[in-house]
């Protein structure tokens, strides 16, 4: 395990180096090898040989290919670094592995970062991933936020999602009509059993999270426009980071900005909403603007003099 890991902080700052430079040569890349971090050998260099073969494995796990413009003085580039910014684990493996890189050059620099903290069951994803890859039925022991005792649930794991610091097994149970969603942290054993289930291909599970902000999949909202309005410096916030991918920018004046989503405004939306404080209102549905209003007077009464 440890040489794997050495191997994949090796690639990764092969990444690193060439997407750096830009074009470099290997002579160029042997330079910087010396004074790496990672050169706990003592090596002069990386043979041509020994290079390749990092080639080789950075295409296939990574999905990166560096080329070599023969033409330019056998310069070394990559072809496709968009790769690297997709919201893919692959990239997520990257940008984490980069970043370990840099702290390890750079030991003084690490106590002045700070990371957030993720709940547990992270260790459940090596399992989790091989069930999804192999189409295995999966044994979970669950225990709700919502109810106390522990539930067993046999699953067929479809996908993995991310939100909000959490990662979420998207799993259908065989007596069940609709998907069903798993906190990991929430998760309390696993088990991969070696039977075999047939993968429902009409669940298209990156369309299958478009109408909701988050993972909350309830039934009991529908799909409609809902229009707010947000002001001052918020503005800025949300713009660079939309709430929901279907929000548009309808108008900005001087004081605010109005903008439209086409989703299901269930819980999570309304969370976003009211985080934004006294700096952004629903306009319409009016029902929702009507919710909203109850959620902040409920929440004035906890503030009220007792």
């Amino acid at each position: 395990m440890a040489t794997s890991v050495r191997l994949l902080r090796r690639y990764v700052w092969l990444i690193e180096t060439i997407r750096r430079a830009r074009r470099i040569t290997l002579e160029g890349i042997n330079k910087k090898w010396l004074y790496s971090e990672l050169n706990i050998g003592n090596e002069e260099g990386l043979p041509e040989r020994t290079f390749h073969r990092h080639r080789e494995a950075i295409a296939d796990i990574f999905g990166i290919n560096i080329q070599c413009d023969r033409s330019n003085g056998n310069v070394y580039y990559i072809e496709n670094e968009e790769e690297l910014s997709k919201p893919t684990f692959t990239s997520s493996l990257f940008n984490g592995l980069s970043i370990d890189n840099q702290l390890l050059d750079n030991r003084e620099v690490s106590e002045r970062i700070m990371f957030e903290d993720i709940p547990a069951g992270t260790e459940f994803l090596p399992s989790i991933i091989e069930a999804i890859s192999k189409n295995l039925l999966v044994r979970i022991e669950y225990k709700s936020f919502n109810k106390p005792e522990l539930k067993e649930f046999t699953i067929e794991p479809y996908g993995l999602k991310q939100a909000a610091k959490r990662w979420y097994l998207i799993s259908h149970i065989p007596t069940y009509e609709t998907l069903t969603v798993f906190a990991f942290d929430r998760i309390k054993s696993l088990e991969i059993t070696e039977e075999n289930f047939e993968y429902d291909k009409n669940w298209n599970l990156s369309s299958y999270f478009d109408e909701i902000v988050g993972i909350n999949l309830e039934d009991d909202y529908d799909l409609e426009f809902v229009k707010i309005r947000v002001y001052g410096h918020q503005r800025n916030y949300i713009e660079s980071l939309p709430l929901h991918k279907s929000q548009k920018l309808l108008k900005r004046e001087k004081e605010y900005s109005e903008y439209s989503f086409k989703l299901r405004p269930e819980y999570e939306f309304q969370h976003e909403i009211l985080k934004m404080g006294f700096n952004a209102e629903i306009l319409t549905p009016q029902w929702l603007r009507d919710e909203i209003k109850w959620q902040a007077e409920e929440i004035l009464k906890l503030y009220q003099e007792k």
